[in-house]
């Protein structure tokens, strides 16, 4: 199965957050890019991925199944994140 899957216009990824330290470096490399980024789990709760809050709160309450929603191909910047299906 593919990493990625192309939805519309937008490409999502099944990414997986463990530590604090993951949860701080995914979002640097969020900041760093350039259009809507959104961290979604399930179908309801949704953060803005560039949030340092918004993504904090989604570790803290231990969100499963955690979706990067993209407007554009991200993969390369968030690889180490991707979870490998």
């Amino acid at each position: 199965m593919d990493k990625c899957i192309e939805s519309g216009v937008n490409f999502t990824y099944k990414i997986e957050l463990n530590t604090m330290s993951e949860v701080k470096k995914f979002v640097e490399t969020a900041t760093k890019c350039e259009g809507k980024l959104i961290l979604k789990s399930g179908a309801k709760l949704t953060v803005n991925a560039k949030s340092l809050l918004g993504v904090l709160l989604a570790h803290h309450l231990k969100w499963n199944d955690l979706t990067l929603v993209a407007d554009r191909d991200r993969y390369l910047e968030f690889r180490k994140f991707v979870v490998n299906e």
